[in-house]
């Protein structure tokens, strides 16, 4: 912002989802540690995307989804996209509240869907580790 005398200031906000801070890459799919993505949504029978990159050592990992309406799955997997058909681990449960722990999970690229298996909305997703 400027002034009418040229000075120029800057602010920034944080952004939480359900007191986690939301994760910054410009890929709205990639998840970090210890951040979230918020208001995702899919229509029945359609998923939302994410991925993360786990670094090695790491002895948990702690995926969740909450909030908003109709009902997401979530599927997780080590070797490519998580579907209903290709998933290392899944939570199914009615409505939208699933977590996943993963015990000593791989370094590298892993990969995370919420699948609508009833248009959803509003939905939060973090990944913890």
């Amino acid at each position: 912002m400027t002034d009418d005398k040229g000075a120029t200031a800057t602010t920034s906000q944080n952004i939480t989802v359900a007191g986690t801070p939301e994760c910054t890459s410009a890929d709205t799919r990639q998840l970090d540690r210890n951040c979230g993505r918020s208001n995702t949504s899919a229509t029945t029978g359609t998923y939302a995307y994410f991925y993360l990159y786990v670094p090695a050592g790491a002895t948990q990992l702690k995926l969740t989804s909450s909030g908003g309406t109709g009902n997401a799955d979530l599927y997780y997997n080590t070797s490519g996209w998580a579907y209903t058909n290709s998933y290392t681990a899944k939570s199914t449960t009615a409505g939208n509240n699933e977590t996943l722990t993963i015990t000593n999970p791989p370094a590298g690229a892993v990969f995370v869907s919420l699948h609508a298996q009833q248009g959803f909305s509003g939905v939060n997703i973090k990944a913890e580790y």
